[in-house]
């Protein structure tokens, strides 16, 4: 069984999974899982999309794969988002990330949503992303680093920074803000070692997952054909 994955700035390449089943692409826009469909049935996993650069994967190229007998997975960043929209249509949600929008514990792609290099240097993250720094001030709550809280407040002044400019000097800056000044330094001391992110960790698992899980086609039955989807299919072949 061949496994696709669409993953950017989620897991730099040293760190992904290798395996003769894996095909590594770039970050999915609009019409590139809808060209899956000129070959045979197989397992996707959605981590990573574009969606300012360029048309992020539509709800409808998923549809369509999945009446097809594709297993389409989703975890981590947008395909987490997409898998808790669609889980009730058949695309599987995976990993911590995955299951909390599923649940409605979080909201909104701000939650995954990070700035990014070019391609040319490999989608190299250049902000935070709002459920690594929940992960994080979780794992400094444990570690007895914050009072619960300081962590509420923190989680809420990264939240309220824009998502492009979420980056480690600005969370920092905000723990200086709001914490007594030898915790803040504890916590800034902490950071280079006790930083968790939550979308590395699901997008690693998810990769290793996927590609041993056994597959069978499951067909559904096909979305309605609308005009978007026939100009999309025309933009591709």
């Amino acid at each position: 069984m061949s496994l696709s994955v669409y993953i950017g700035p989620t897991l730099a390449p040293e760190n992904r999974p290798a395996a003769d089943n894996i095909v590594y692409f770039p970050p999915a826009t609009a019409g590139d899982l809808l060209a899956l469909t000129s070959q045979p049935p197989h397992r996707v996993l959605l981590i990573d999309g574009l969606f300012e650069a360029a048309r992020a994967p539509w709800h409808k190229e998923i549809l369509v794969l999945l009446a097809r007998g594709f297993d389409v997975w989703g975890a981590a960043s947008l395909g987490a988002l997409r898998a808790a929209e669609l889980h009730t249509l058949g695309m599987r949600p995976k990993g911590a990330i995955a299951r909390a929008y599923a649940a409605g514990r979080i909201i909104g792609d701000d939650e995954v949503a990070v700035a990014h290099a070019p391609a040319a240097l490999r989608h190299r993250p250049l902000s935070l992303a709002q459920v690594d720094v929940r992960a994080t001030l979780a794992a400094a709550l444990r570690a007895r680093l914050l009072l619960a809280e300081e962590a509420r407040q923190l989680r809420a002044a990264s939240h309220a920074i824009f998502f492009k400019d979420r980056t480690m000097p600005a969370l920092l800056a905000a723990a200086a803000r709001l914490l007594p000044q030898d915790r803040a330094a504890h916590l800034a001391a902490w950071m280079p070692t006790g930083f968790v992110s939550q979308k590395a960790r699901d997008a690693a698992q998810a990769i290793n997952d996927a590609r041993t899980a056994p597959f069978v086609p499951r067909y559904r039955d096909p979305p309605p054909e609308t005009l978007f989807l026939t100009r999309l299919r025309d933009e591709r072949f």
